[in-house]
């Protein structure tokens, strides 16, 4: 038996509301009807306004209604659109009795009306519309939030993202900026010579991150397939297979906990680069953040909750080991097994257990003590092997590989990239290695993929790689705490 929905009791207004659609209805008014007329964006009209007024041209526009003030029998009103606000003016004896006591009575704040008249300012200086003609184009059953208070309740903020994008301006502002971002990161990619291209999101293998995937089931095939944890794997197939530049602005699912820098559904950008390495990666991300935040209207020194981040290249460079031995003086080379590097991980405290392999344990140390405290720009490079399956190890000591991380902010991980492994062996046996975790109890270590293997086999170019996390990019870029102000529909609990 499946669990009834109660309805929501109507509030007075509510109520009112619904009775103000019937009486439409009564007159044969249509409170939904279709509408294609031409108009004219608010933006053009304010834009244009003293040549509009100058030849008394009739002008059409259509919105929301955000305000009305009737005095007897003249009413002002705000209009609004994506592009802007416009003051209107409804006289009755420019409409007529019942066109102007249709709108009185039964027009709220919220509705959306077409409307057209010529412009004119008033005594005050206001630039505005006198209306000859109105229609009703949409009627508001419920309230819009109180203007003077706005939507301050986080989570309706997150749940009803209409009625924040609707009372706060800050919220519309912010999801426009993650819209320029975005559009920045492609033209410079596309500037830079790199191809788009799209992998698919449904696969037999979830591979190319360390993160337990969402797990489905193809009918027709009878098989179970995988949400995409990250393009990477398909992106270096093609790669093998001839392209040299390509990026993807990339969906990707993972099935882990929800906090200010994480959402179970999120976006990449990705890319793949032959015949360069990791110090390309670092280079090609300084010239990145030197094109996107002009282009985005900002500064190279911003404002990120307390601190003013600085993003002026070039960005020092350190080791995961020097970090490690600077922030809290342990030296992960006297810790060389996982035995050893365990128990001094309980003894501080770290979240971790007997049947975390070296890598793990060692990202939980990280992240307990030494992510937090980074707030300038910084790359950390040369990581130990067990936390980077993917990558090449470096020639002059392979116990580390060649990859780069952009930390700021105290905690946000910009960006992740390394010089990729192209040795089919090497690759497979790490894989193996792998496989020997998830048996142990780890269901966030990756999986064996033996088709990319056999990919590898075929021979793949040096090759270096990179993704970076467009909502914590936009988080940092807007100066938003929590990753959920820039995703437009964050995951969240259901209501009970």
């Amino acid at each position: 038996m499946t669990k009834q929905t109660q309805a929501t009791p109507l509030t007075d207004e509510a109520e009112a509301r619904l009775q103000k659609l019937k009486e439409l209805q009564k007159l044969n008014v249509n409170p939904y009807p279709s509408w294609n007329e031409p108009k004219l964006a608010l933006a053009a009209v304010l834009g244009d306004f003293e040549r509009l007024k100058e030849r008394e041209e009739v002008v059409r526009v259509a919105g929301r209604l955000r305000s009305i003030r009737g005095h007897g029998g003249s009413t002002f009103a705000h209009l609004e659109d994506a592009t802007g606000r416009l003051q209107v003016y409804l006289k009755q004896d420019e409409l007529g009795d019942e066109p102007y006591e249709l709108f009185s009575k039964l027009i709220d704040i919220g509705d959306f009306v077409g409307v057209e008249g010529v412009l004119f300012e008033t005594k005050r200086g206001e630039k505005t519309l006198l209306v000859k003609k109105f229609q009703l184009l949409t009627k508001s059953l419920l309230p819009l939030p109180d203007k003077f208070h706005g939507l301050a309740d986080v989570e309706t903020r997150f749940r009803q993202r209409y009625l924040d994008l609707l009372a706060n301006p800050e919220a519309r502002d912010i999801a426009q900026k993650r819209i320029a971002i975005v559009k920045g990161i492609r033209e410079f990619f596309e500037a830079e010579g790199f191809l788009e291209v799209e992998t698919p999101i449904l696969q037999p293998l979830a591979g190319g991150a360390t993160a337990k995937p969402f797990k489905t089931h193809h009918n027709a095939l009878d098989i179970d397939l995988f949400m995409r944890i990250a393009p990477e794997l398909y992106l270096k197939r093609l790669i093998v297979g001839g392209f040299e530049k390509v990026f993807e602005i990339a969906r990707c699912f993972r099935n882990e906990g929800i906090d200010y820098s994480h959402n179970p559904e999120f976006t990449q950008i990705e890319f793949y680069w032959a015949y360069a390495d990791y110090e390309d990666l670092i280079k090609l991300m300084e010239k990145f953040f030197e094109y996107l935040l002009p282009r985005i209207g900002m500064r190279m020194k911003f404002k990120y909750q307390d601190n003013i981040i600085d993003f002026t290249p070039p960005f020092p460079r350190k080791t995961f080991r020097e970090l490690l031995i600077e922030y809290i003086k342990l030296d992960i080379d006297d810790y060389p097994d996982q035995a050893t590097l365990f128990a001094w991980a309980k003894k501080h405290k770290v979240e971790v257990t007997s049947r975390d392999g070296r890598g793990k344990i060692l990202d939980e140390i990280y992240k307990t003590f030494v992510r937090p405290k980074i707030i300038q720009p910084l790359f950390m490079i040369d990581h130990p092997v067990e936390l980077s399956p993917l990558a090449k190890r470096k020639a002059d000591n392979p116990n580390y590989v060649e990859r780069m991380q952009l930390l700021a902010a105290g905690g946000f991980e910009m960006c992740n990239g390394f010089s990729e492994l192209n040795d089919p062996l090497d690759q497979e046996a790490r894989f193996k290695e792998q496989e020997k975790l998830r048996t142990a109890g780890d269901e966030e270590a990756q999986r064996m993929d033996d088709d990319f293997v056999t990919a590898l086999k075929h021979g793949m170019p040096p090759t270096a790689g990179l993704g970076m996390g467009i909502d914590r990019l936009a988080a940092l870029l807007t100066d938003s705490h929590n990753v959920k102000e820039v995703i437009l529909f964050p995951t969240l609990k259901p209501k009970e």
